[in-house]
């Protein structure tokens, strides 16, 4: 279906709304609201036709109903007080009012081979049908499921603009340059891959392109025993969506750092934030919350930059920077739930809550809303990490250690990868195995930047082991970077749980030599 309506072109079969010659960034299941007002414009269309049509009959609460339609009428610049395109019918539902007519796909195509479409301000991602490497045509079903789990979980990142499956399948078999197809369906990213089965085992091979810059932002490749069919089609889609994500914000964030200024928007300064953040120095956090303010100020609704707010507030907390911590996990809760507000479907913003949940020490509400997270989003890595911390923080070392791995394992090489591993690292020491603590925090250790909490587990299971040379020696070197480290600063900064015999970890810092500090 190609309509037209005041200055936009809605294509469904390319899932491109166009406003010119531009792509207006629309989320999937906004655009799918928006194709089926249209298509049944004769008629008051009723919430359950909406969750029937675009939810497929799941549960849908009230608000996030209301953001769908309140989104839909953003991308074509109505309001719910004009109403010029999207009328409320009161107890009824909603009903698409503006006049629309057909358009001419044959001149529409025409158009787009001299005019390419203008790039969405989101990563924009399409992933090309893998290709069936294994000389068997009885394999093309389990070739495409792979695709279409990779399509239908990277739509699950509210961050980024993912071409549908119909117009990606479209080139399955045709040997077009991906740069070209990138090109033709207006995205910066493409996803390529092949699948090659041989008796019970089965490789698959991943690679994504920058298609601007012609240049490889990431390749993977994974070797699995084909037992259970559908088990290891699963464990694939998550491990690919896992590492891509990311990797992308690696790349936007790289690219929005050099960009010229005059051309800036709000998905730039908010990813110049993002760099920031990863600095994790004080001046760092600052900057980055100043971006981020400066984004909203362009667009309010940007509902990442809300969550980025509260994550420069959690790290303040998190490196002993924050003159009031309190202060900070309050201004933390504050922002983190405008984020979910925004988009109670987004993983991201779910996730940042329930980190900030975890740091105010409301461990059932931290462990709620990442639970939540990964149900939305199961290949979210930062989230199997926050919910493995609650459960560490929380006294359930054990429950902590499964996500703990899958964090790593989806995100190899993930910025906050330090944190990950002190989190193993302490996990280990609270069940007693001192050994694997101290290995888990060194490695730690050697990841960039500073955190202290590597350091106090480090020299805790040292003192355990009566160690007491090498942990004075970390104990030096932590107190020359923070010289106010003690018993009761550890007890005060870390949220543990002051429930769950924790001693032993107060224990182990005494034994080693560090001061017990102010009561």
């Amino acid at each position: 279906m190609l309509v037209l309506f005041e200055n936009f072109a809605l294509d469904s079969e390319r899932r491109e709304l166009r406003l010119g010659g531009t792509i207006v960034p629309v989320e999937p299941q906004v655009f799918d609201i928006l194709v089926y007002l249209i298509a049944n414009r004769d008629r008051v269309v009723s919430k359950d036709d909406l969750i029937a049509s675009v939810w497929g009959g799941r549960i849908v609460s009230e608000s996030t109903l209301t953001s769908r339609i309140n989104a839909v009428r953003r991308a074509v610049g109505d309001s719910g007080h004009k109403q010029e395109f999207v009328r409320t019918f009161a107890r009824k539902g909603v009903r698409w009012i503006a006049p629309v007519k057909p358009g001419k796909p044959e001149a529409e195509a025409e158009g787009q081979i001299n005019n390419p479409l203008a790039l969405p301000q989101k990563p924009s991602i399409a992933v090309l049908p893998f290709r069936n490497m294994s000389g068997d045509p009885d394999h093309d079903s389990f070739v495409d499921g792979v695709t279409e789990e990779i399509i239908t979980a990277l739509s699950r990142v509210r961050w980024f603009f993912v071409i549908a499956r119909g117009s990606a399948f479209a080139y399955k078999s045709r040997d077009i340059d991906p740069n070209e197809i990138a090109r033709e369906l207006g995205v910066r990213y493409i996803l390529t891959g092949s699948v090659r089965r041989a008796d019970d085992r089965i490789r698959v091979a991943a690679q994504l392109i920058d298609a601007n810059s012609r240049s490889n932002v990431w390749a993977r490749s994974y070797d699995r025993a084909l037992s259970d069919i559908f088990a290891v089609q699963d464990e694939i889609t998550q491990t690919i969506v896992g590492g891509i994500e990311p990797e992308l914000g690696r790349a936007e964030r790289e690219r929005a750092r050099i960009k010229q200024r005059d051309s800036i928007d709000a998905w730039s300064i908010y990813q110049r934030g993002m760099f920031h953040v990863y600095r994790y120095t004080q001046a760092d956090l600052a900057q980055a919350r100043k971006l981020f303010e400066d984004a909203i100020a362009i667009d309010a609704d940007l509902g990442p930059a809300y969550s980025a707010i509260a994550e420069a507030y959690y790290y303040e907390v998190v490196y002993g920077f924050a003159d009031s911590p309190g202060d900070n996990r309050q201004r933390a809760i504050e922002v983190a739930q405008k984020a979910v507000a925004l988009d109670r479907d987004d993983a991201g913003a779910h996730c940042t809550l329930g980190r900030i949940r975890y740091l105010c020490r409301e461990y059932a509400a931290a462990i709620s809303e990442l639970e939540l997270a990964l149900d939305l989003n199961p290949s979210l890595a930062l989230a199997h990490y926050g919910l493995g911390a609650a459960f560490v923080f929380s006294g359930r070392p054990y429950d902590a250690f499964p996500h703990l791995e899958s964090a790593i394992r989806l995100s190899p090489q993930d910025p906050n990868m330090g944190s990950y591993l002190v989190r193993i690292a302490e996990a280990k020491y609270l069940i007693g195995d001192d050994e694997a603590a101290v290995r888990f925090a060194l490695r730690a250790l050697a990841q960039p930047s500073f955190q202290w909490s590597r350091y106090a587990v480090l020299i805790a299971a040292l003192g355990q082991l009566g160690r007491q040379e090498e942990a004075r020696r970390y104990l030096a070197e932590l107190s020359r970077i923070r010289p106010d480290f003690s018993v009761a600063f550890v007890r005060t900064m870390h949220p543990f749980s002051r429930d769950m015999g924790i001693d032993r970890y107060y224990e182990g810092l005494r034994k080693a030599g560090v001061p017990e500090g102010a009561a």
